[in-house]
């Protein structure tokens, strides 16, 4: 038996949120102080580690979206046909896509800086390093606010669908408000089986 729960799918913070939650979470979770006298290689390793933390909490929270989506190819022709008229098919995949690129963008940018801070030669010039790759993973975030909006408006429709078992047959019961939809399924459930009941007179 296959039910499909999507009221388990996580909210989908707007970008300016992902960014907030992120470098207050670096924050809270990395060393904070640093002095000049340090050893470079201290300096470094310090500076490599924030960058290196950011990233991976985006790309554990991008990676977390795209796992709680469920693929198209994957659900019930039922729920794929669905899912289509309520929100078209193709603009879902792109926005899926976008996370995806975004997260491997920032994992870029991440080995990138990374390398750059090994040669880093002073205090001031590793913080410029990573202050410059924090920026530009907050940027491809902040790129990606209409994606992030899209799928959590997705998320909420997909949360108000019923939860189905595909394997049994299933009446579905619609027509216009106030024309006997309730009446006709208190005469015929006997043994309480619905799923649903109202939704806004349909």
């Amino acid at each position: 038996m296959v039910v499909y729960n999507f009221k388990k799918i996580q909210p989908v913070p707007g970008a300016s949120d992902f960014v907030d939650i992120v470098l207050t979470r670096t924050q809270r979770k990395t060393p904070t102080v640093i002095h000049p006298g340090y050893k470079i290689s201290r300096i470094r390793a310090f500076y490599m580690r924030k960058v290196k933390f950011t990233q991976q909490n985006y790309s554990e929270r991008l990676r977390q979206i795209l796992a709680d989506f469920p693929r198209v190819e994957d659900v019930h022709p039922f729920y794929a046909d669905l899912m289509n008229i309520l929100y078209d098919k193709d603009h879902f995949k792109l926005a899926l896509g976008r996370i995806n690129t975004a997260k491997n963008l920032i994992e870029t940018v991440s080995r990138d800086y990374v390398r750059l801070l090994k040669y880093g030669d002073s205090l001031y010039r590793c913080k410029a390093l990573k202050r410059a790759a924090l920026g530009r993973m907050c940027t491809v975030i902040k790129k990606l606010g209409p994606s992030l909006a899209y799928l959590d408006e997705v998320r909420k429709h997909l949360a108000r669908l019923p939860s189905l078992d595909t394997d049994t047959r299933t009446l579905l019961v619609t027509g216009y408000p106030n024309v006997g939809k309730s009446s006709f399924m208190n005469k015929v459930d006997v043994q309480g089986g619905r799923e649903g009941g109202r939704e806004g007179g349909r």
